[in-house]
């Protein structure tokens, strides 16, 4: 089967709101530094280009949203998706596991791998992480990557 992968945050929900709850560096491989950002998910505004793509894509392809964020905020998550999503179809999303705590491009490069291997045929990646578009492209996944970003990826100044 044939799908397309997609990132959450930075892509199709703007997370700038949450930017003071970004956990500092030395606390970033902990997912439990990670709860209090994730959970004001509820509140991010849509990116309308990224939501409109998802919606485009969704009336003819499968699209897996594969994020970072913990299985145990997926209530949150599909409570945000609810009524934004209009395609034919509604996203797969692949949450990370709540003890797994490898840097986003190493978990979401196992997720890609298991994917084909269980038959997969990815027809492109979108993500805002330059890490991950990399992985990505390490790959030979084809891959875009808008300009919007989440703000646990923008370097701090």
């Amino acid at each position: 089967m044939k799908i397309i992968l997609m990132d959450l945050d930075g892509v199709i929900c703007d997370s700038s709101h949450r930017a003071h709850l970004v956990p500092p560096a030395d606390r970033r491989q902990c997912n439990e530094a990670w709860y209090p950002f994730v959970a004001e998910c509820v509140n991010d505004a849509p990116i309308n280009a990224g939501l409109e793509m998802l919606n485009a894509l969704l009336s003819s392809t499968p699209v897996f949203i594969i994020t970072s964020r913990q299985q145990n905020f997926s209530q949150q998550t599909h409570q945000w998706l609810k009524g934004r999503v209009s395609g034919a179809l509604y996203p797969e999303i692949i949450y990370r596991a709540d003890h797994d705590h490898r840097p986003p491009a190493e978990y979401k490069r196992h997720v890609l791998r298991k994917l084909i291997a269980q038959g997969y045929e990815i027809l492109f990646a979108i993500d805002d992480d330059p890490q991950i578009v990399e992985m990505y492209q390490q790959e030979n996944i084809a891959t875009f990557q808008p300009v919007t970003r989440c703000v646990s990826v923008i370097p701090a100044t």
